[in-house]
């Protein structure tokens, strides 16, 4: 699990951030696992491997590699995927992934999904008051309800551990 200093100083990739060259597997699970970290139990974990990426084609959650190599969509996707295969099922994931790309470039969605998971994880971790911009549509409601969704399993998932330890600690 990372450390509160790890949440604070986390800030979910943005379009402009990621690779803007085909990657091959390899690279996009290096990518990809750094940049889902903090989604991480153990630093051990594998949120994402290559059968995973291989099953999502298979199953049409994402589309395949072209020559092998992934472009900025495939990571986009698929950090999306990996960040809420936590708190939802994937063929609730790909339905709302879906409608939110709707008449959408697939930057601005993946950027909107940043932006509200790092309002999610600022609110749920550290009590952040900063007033949001409204969610004043259905598809700003969706991103703030899984963000939050999320933010909020990462927390409980934090606190457990934290007390966990704290218990084992006064035992010995």
């Amino acid at each position: 699990m990372p450390t509160l200093k790890e949440i604070e100083e986390y800030k979910a990739p943005r379009w402009e951030n990621l690779p803007d060259i085909e990657l091959y597997m390899d690279q996009v699970l290096v990518v990809l696992d750094k940049q889902l970290s903090i989604f991480k139990r153990d630093k051990d974990e594998k949120i994402i491997t290559s059968a995973m990426i291989n099953n999502y084609v298979k199953q049409k959650i994402t589309l395949p590699p072209v020559n092998k190599k992934y472009t900025r969509h495939h990571l986009a996707y698929l950090y999306a995927v990996c960040a809420l295969k936590s708190i939802m099922g994937l063929s609730d994931i790909c339905m709302g992934i879906g409608s939110l790309l709707e008449g959408r470039h697939t930057a601005e969605v993946f950027d909107m999904f940043c932006e509200e998971l790092d309002f999610a994880l600022s609110k749920a971790f550290f009590d952040d008051d900063t007033p949001l911009p409204p969610a004043d549509t259905k598809e700003s409601r969706l991103l703030r309800a899984v963000t939050s969704a999320c933010a909020n399993v990462l927390y409980s998932r934090y606190l457990v551990e934290t007390m966990t330890a704290k218990e084992q600690g006064d035992g010995e």
